[in-house]
């Protein structure tokens, strides 16, 4: 079954403060926008990992190819999300050299430099495990993403309305939950049966 849904921010906007851009001036501008929220005018909340907990595992695919790019100097995508077994490349589009470097529980996963414009690296050999996985860049201080691996293929990443969909769980029982980087996780509990798919908001 499919569980479709989206994710709503009903507390109070924060008030986002622009980002200090403290090297490359010249190619980064002196501010950058800070993309830690994103709210449409709705409410929907857009860059959270929904996901279930403990589902069955599924292999993955080792063909999938996701890519993170330094963009403007900025993760683009700032969150995402893929399977274990997937693979993983890191693309810089900006003539400035980036140090992609990812962090699970402050170990290294892995470091990469990339300083040239197209230069692509890939780090699929580097993830090992499941877990939340920090990138910063280590000549950029403020640059920022998470990239989330599972051991399963039952999440998404909310669009910019906060709509998320997640196909072909099992029937069975599930806890729900939706994590965003500053707004932190919340939980519901679903089941799936045979008649179809499931309906949530958050």
């Amino acid at each position: 079954a499919t569980i479709t849904g989206e994710v709503k921010f009903t507390s109070e906007r924060p008030k986002l403060m622009p980002l200090k851009v403290t090297k490359d001036q010249d190619y980064c501008g002196e501010t950058l926008l800070n993309e830690s929220y994103s709210i449409d005018a709705d409410g929907g909340f857009g860059n959270v990992v929904v996901f279930v907990e403990s589902a069955p595992s599924v292999a993955a695919d080792p063909k999938k190819l996701n890519v993170i790019e330094n963009n403007g100097c900025r993760y683009s995508p700032r969150i995402s999300a893929m399977q274990k077994g997937e693979r993983l490349l890191i693309k810089n589009n900006d003539p400035k050299l980036h140090i992609p470097h990812s962090y699970l529980h402050d170990k290294t996963v892995f470091m990469l430099s990339l300083p040239f414009k197209n230069t692509a690296l890939e780090a699929t050999h580097k993830i090992r495990e499941a877990g939340m996985l920090k990138l910063v860049c280590d000549t950029h201080a403020w640059m920022l993403g998470f990239m989330h691996v599972f051991d399963h293929p039952y999440f998404a990443v909310t669009d910019d309305q906060g709509r998320f969909t997640i196909p072909n769980l099992p029937v069975g029982s599930y806890t729900l939950k939706a994590w965003h980087e500053e707004a932190g996780i919340v939980s519901q509990q679903i089941t799936i049966t045979d008649d179809g798919g499931v309906a949530c908001a958050i």
